[in-house]
């Protein structure tokens, strides 16, 4: 847990999974990862996922609630995930009820990302887990997703469109007082941060995929996923100059231990992250 201004940020472990170590180290000069074991002759290795919860200024805020209960063999299975997730039952456990979540900020609608959203409901439909909240999303992420299956599964947002519930941004945005996104693009065509607090006050960054891991803080490391590996960098070089600069409070959202942290630059123009316990 950490204080910010009004705000109380608990970055909550959903649960971890396993993936290809390659697709972690893309283009990337800096290794950290541990070996992990090989399936198939391709190492793997076992990555988290951290949602954010934000509460205060009578608001309360999640960032990327995770994969979800909506139960999927295949993705359990491939991916060797830990089951049943851990996001909402946590929340829970902290005293938030869905229905007290008034905002939900989804950083791009791939399904460990966005699968939360929507849950099944008592008549088997697919509804929003958060019945009165508002999710944003950037405009072209939306229309990038309904145009590919490649990491995206209609029951996470469709549903939410459909109820009206879901609102679309386009750029660089102040969502709620001192909730502001900002579009990357890079990892998906409409990926977007969060930052959270108001300036010149301490400031957190959401990074999402523009910045999963510690591993890939190097401007030149990515995800195999990346769609755009040169409007990422651009994005990176961006965004953590700002943050270094500013003293942002930086949260990571596929790192399963090393999960936040405060950047400083290096002589070699490249960053120096101090890590703290969250």
């Amino acid at each position: 847990m950490i204080e910010l201004g009004a705000y109380r940020l608990d970055l909550i472990g959903d649960g971890s999974f396993e993936d290809e170590a390659d697709t972690f180290v893309r283009h990337c000069a800096e290794r950290e990862h541990k070996p992990g074991v090989r399936v198939r002759g391709k190492r793997r290795i076992r990555v988290g996922f951290n949602s954010l919860l934000v509460r205060g200024a009578g608001r309360c805020v999640v960032i990327d609630p995770g994969t979800g209960d909506k139960l999927r063999e295949d993705l359990v299975a491939q991916y060797r995930m830990e089951w049943p997730r851990r996001f909402l039952p946590t929340i829970a456990e902290l005293g938030v009820l869905r229905e007290d979540v008034d905002t939900v900020i989804l950083t791009h609608l791939h399904w460990d990302h966005a699968g939360a959203a929507t849950r099944i409901g008592a008549e088997g439909e697919i509804v929003p887990t958060f019945p009165n909240a508002r999710y944003f999303v950037q405009r072209r992420e939306l229309e990038a997703a309904r145009r590919s299956d490649d990491g995206y599964i209609a029951d996470d947002f469709e549903p939410l469109a459909r109820r009206g519930q879901l609102e679309l941004v386009d750029g660089e945005a102040e969502i709620l007082p001192g909730f502001e996104v900002r579009w990357t693009g890079g990892h998906t065509a409409g990926h977007q941060v969060v930052l959270i607090g108001d300036p010149p006050r301490v400031r957190a960054a959401f990074l999402s995929d523009l910045v999963p891991t510690a591993t890939q803080l190097p401007l030149d490391c990515g995800l195999s996923y990346d769609v755009n590996a040169d409007e990422l960098r651009a994005a990176k070089e961006r965004i953590l100059g700002e943050a270094a600069d500013q003293n942002y409070l930086l949260m990571f959202v596929h790192a399963p231990k090393l999960r936040a942290g405060y950047l400083n630059r290096t002589t070699g123009g490249g960053f120096r992250l101090t890590s703290v316990d969250v």
